[in-house]
């Protein structure tokens, strides 16, 4: 995807300053010294820093003598304290303290001096901390996140000018400036001293981006992309060199460019939305890239597209959050919310609920639970759902799609407070079904739940979480009076809306037992769609950190992206992200296994373990492989005689599915073969299957003579509600990479036709189950022997070949197949009768099979040229094709082998040789 411009933000420029904040060395009276600013969520958001040459001057001057301060506060504080250690030892303080524990000791060894130390290292450390808390004032974190479920809402702050920004309170407005980290301060100034150092007239985005990246943080962004950082700033030098002169000693000052002020904005709302404390590089970095069209074209030149840049930059937020998420967690362990959240103790107690439950949130405060990520629009909608007022919600979704990550995700939300009020000061816990139905019967089971229920509703903070809640539907043990229903004891309680209820299952079990159940009427249901390519990028980039640790690799870009493209194309039988999560932790044993420890997992091991999981050639093409590709046809020919035009067709359609230039949604290709008998259509499919495939038994062959009627729907889709009973959607299930082969499929039934119309269109097959099948690593042949009287009457007649197949083409075959069945296939080849010299090839080849045979059991065979001659002879019949041949060999030559041998008069290391009218004479070594 290549960059697109973003919609720029109505900013509000101040003209009497020029956006400096200051005129002849006083604060600006129009902007108040706010410079650029624009309001948003009913908040005045601007610029309070200067970005002067003056400024910027003081402000390093200002660093440095910090700088001093705060090192000379360290020393004497260090110095100090080491100093009174010693006083204290030299006056026996500690061995009087070993002998009698006690502070008497410690006034005791007071004097002038220890006093003195002591206060001097108790004011330089305090200096230090005082320090650290107004650099902490000084830093101001990003607005919180709110959800905002009134879209009618209207904005009440509606700033034109400065004069009305001037008048606004101060809890109205924030300075965006102080939300910048220092690292993206630093390169903030950076930016403007490289286009001070160019004698550039205008500071860009390109000045901040090219400044930014010379800290390791954005380093690391691009190492993962395959580029360094040097690399990309030599790409970009040129820029500078070609836009400004030599410095002089009159320069004016840069002005700032429109588009950077809307980097700096852009990238705060990036961190507003993207719920960050702070505004970091990695914001601005995007921003810079977005606003600047020689920063896009150069690295979309490199390969690096908007999606990748973006992706890798949410990589980068990721493992910063992780960094920070155990010391985060384990600081809210001590006290849950500052919204007032009740710690554990002072909760009320549920001792019968915690011996069939885990909770989330404890798990979550002691960082237990894996990252959740790329879920907005879900908890979103979960939160709209609670808070419209519904007092249980069920998610439902396939396997693998995520649903329970997404509730551990929600806890981690509760534990730093990003969720809705009515989620605030609550514990989410986890019911565990195997527990509560272990060792009692179904009654049991119901007086379980109605205690956990009890305890639930009193303790009033409890938010409950059902994993697999279709596991209690339909509990019971036995038959009649006995069987009992747990889910309708549940159903009860949940309509009571006492607590609040969070559930899973999957979407076949909601449509079979949950619908049917009571538990549909007091629950609001949350779809949760199996996750897009980039959502699951960012899933593996999150679990990528613990897999590296684990087996000692590093995952570059290109293999978690090529995980998740594989895994949505080639494993059907499971979804996004938890397909390629299998993957990827199979990559990386791979990689160690095979390169060592510290080595980087690179699309290779990817695509090595997609082929081994589905025996399908996905590896780059090697020097041998392009060659055999190349000489398909030769390699073809060697088994099949003449058919050129089939087997250029195939070759072609082979070549292109190899390096992937092919429509992915289709099969690789679908051919219909016309021609009668014994010509090598169906030896041409065994020959593809051989060749491409691996083996010929990877052709799955359907006799279509046998689904003459409707019945035979069944067959090849399976029984309804019979999963596995389905001829053709098992065997491509299981065989997803192989070559189905449908013989005289001009005897099958016009509606069993009508099924590989969407085979053939779609790629895919749903089964009677309601599973979808997929065709797209299929080749697809169909024979058939319709119009075969036509062509041989033809043929007799002496019409031209291209004459007949023409007429066949839009004559004949209309009896058969209708024309948009026709028009399904990629290619429709009609196969020539063959020649007496096409026979006299054909019986080489079956003799040299022959002697192949032979060969196993320790017998040369020679083969006369005037045998050959014989044999095709008296095999050759235009209209049946290469089978008298056949049955000749067998008659001639096979049945008189088999008696000698049986006879003792051909023996090992004897020597067969066929001669002039096939006879055999054996000599004997």
């Amino acid at each position: 995807m290549a960059f697109e411009k973003p919609q720029n933000l109505n900013l509000l420029k101040c003209n009497a300053c020029q956006s400096t904040g200051f005129t002849n060395w006083t604060r600006c009276k129009a902007c108040h010294g706010m410079q650029v600013g624009f309001n948003t969520r009913n908040k005045w958001l601007y610029w309070g820093f200067p970005l002067t040459r003056e400024y910027l001057s003081l402000e390093k001057g200002r660093a440095l003598v910090e700088k001093i301060r705060i090192i000379t506060a360290f020393c004497l504080g260090l110095g100090s304290f080491l100093i009174l250690a010693f006083f204290l030892y030299r006056s026996g303080f500690f061995v009087a303290l070993y002998l009698a524990p006690g502070l008497d000791h410690f006034t005791k060894a007071l004097n002038s001096q220890t006093v003195f130390v002591f206060w001097l290292s108790f004011i330089s450390f305090a200096y230090l901390w005082y320090r650290s808390i107004r650099m902490k004032d000084y830093l101001g974190e990003v607005e919180h996140y709110e959800y905002d479920f009134d879209k009618n809402r209207q904005t009440k702050l509606d700033i034109r000018d400065w004069a009305t920004a001037g008048k606004l309170r101060k809890k109205n407005k924030k300075n965006i400036a102080c939300s910048f980290t220092l690292e993206a301060k630093k390169a903030i100034n950076n930016a403007y001293s490289l286009a001070d150092k160019y004698n550039h007239p205008i500071l860009k985005p390109i000045h901040l981006f090219y400044a930014s990246l010379s800290f390791n943080r954005v380093g690391n962004i691009f190492i993962r992309l395959g580029f360094s950082a040097t690399h990309i700033q030599k790409q970009l030098a040129p820029l500078f060199t070609q836009a400004g002169a030599n410095p002089t000693d009159n320069k004016t000052e840069p002005q700032i460019s429109d588009e950077f002020w809307q980097a700096l904005f852009m990238a705060y709302e990036s961190a507003y939305n993207g719920h960050q404390d702070f505004v970091s590089l990695t914001e601005m970095l995007v921003a810079c890239v977005s606003l600047s069209e020689p920063i896009a074209e150069i690295l979309f030149d490199m390969g690096i597209d908007s999606q990748k840049l973006a992706n890798v930059v949410e990589w980068a937020r990721i493992r910063e959050k992780l960094h920070h998420q155990y010391i985060k967690f384990r600081k809210a362990a001590g006290h849950r919310s500052k919204h007032g959240m009740d710690k554990a103790m002072t909760a009320v107690a549920t001792p019968y609920l915690d011996r069939f439950s885990d909770d989330l949130t404890i798990m979550a405060q002691f960082g237990h639970l894996y990252p959740c990520v790329s879920r907005d629009k879900i908890w979103e909608e979960m939160f709209r759902v609670v808070e419209g007022g519904s007092q249980s919600l069920i998610l439902v979704g396939d396997y693998g799609v995520g649903k329970k990550t997404i509730v551990e995700g929600l806890a981690q939300k509760m534990v730093e407070d990003d969720v809705p009020q009515r989620l605030k000061d609550k514990r989410l816990v986890r019911l565990n079904i195997s527990s509560l139905l272990a060792g009692t019967t179904p009654a049991g089971a119901v007086e379980r739940l109605q205690r956990i229920m009890h305890e639930v509703g009193r303790a009033g903070n409890i938010i409950l979480y059902i994993h697999n809640i279709h596991e209690l539907v339909g509990v019971s043990a036995g038959s009649g009076k006995g069987s009992l229903d747990v889910s309708s004891a549940l159903s009860q309680y949940l309509t009571s809306g006492r607590f609040l209820t969070i559930a899973d299952t999957t979407a076949e079990f909601y449509s079979q037992l949950i619908v049917n159940s009571g538990l549909s009427n007091v629950m609001s249901k949350v779809e949760v769609p199996e996750m897009d390519v980039n959502q699951s990028i960012c899933v593996l980039e999150s679990r990528a950190g613990g897999m590296e640790y684990k087996h000692q690799v590093f995952f570059s870009y290109i293999a978690i992206e090529k995980a998740v493209n594989l895994a949505k194309r080639y494993l059907h039988d499971t979804n996004l992200p938890g397909n390629a999560l299998e993957v990827m932790t199979e990559s990386a044993s791979l990689a160690r296994n095979k390169k060592g420890a510290n080595s980087i997992v690179t699309e290779d091991e990817v695509a090595q373990i997609i082929s081994q999981k589905t025996n399908i050639p996905i590896t780059s093409v090697s020097a041998d492989e392009s060659a055999k590709l190349l000489l398909l046809e030769t390699e073809m020919h060697k088994r099949v005689i003449g058919q050129d035009e089939a087997v250029n067709s195939i070759a072609n359609a082979l070549r292109r599915a190899r390096v992937e230039i092919r429509s992915t949604n289709r099969p690789i290709a679908s051919f219909l073969f016309l021609g009668p008998t014994g010509v090598g259509k169906t030896e041409l499919a065994k020959t593809i299957a051989s060749i491409y495939f691996g083996g010929e038994e990877r052709m799955i062959r359907l006799d279509m003579s046998e689904y003459q009627d409707k019945s035979g729907l069944s067959r090849l889709l399976g029984r309804s509600g019979e999963q596995g009973t389905g001829i053709l959607t098992e065997s491509i299930r299981q065989h997803p990479f192989s070559l189905l082969l449908l013989d005289e499929i001009e005897k099958a039934e016009s509606d069993i036709l009508n099924i590989f119309l969407q085979v053939m269109d779609d790629g895919r097959l749903t089964d009677s189950t309601g599973r979808v099948v997929d065709f797209t690593n299929v080749i697809v042949i169909a024979t058939s022997n319709a119009g075969t009287a036509y062509v041989q009457d033809e043929i007799k007649n002496g019409t031209d070949f291209a004459i007949i197949k023409e007429k066949l083409m839009h004559g004949q075959l209309r009896e058969y197949f209708r024309p948009e069945f026709l028009n399904r296939f990629d290619g429709i080849t009609l196969f020539k009768a063959l020649t007496l010299e096409d026979i006299k090839k054909i019986a080489g080849l079956m003799l040299v099979k022959l002697s192949k045979k032979l060969e196993e059991k320790g017998i040369n065979m020679i083969i006369e040229p005037l045998a050959l001659d014989y044999l095709a002879s008296i095999g050759f019949d235009p209209e049946f094709g290469a089978r008298p041949m056949r049955r000749a060999l067998q008659e001639k030559i096979e049945n008189s082998l088999a008696e000698l041998m049986l006879s003792k008069k051909l023996n090992r290391r004897d020597t067969v040789t066929i001669g002039a009218g096939g006879e055999l004479r054996v000599s004997n070594q």
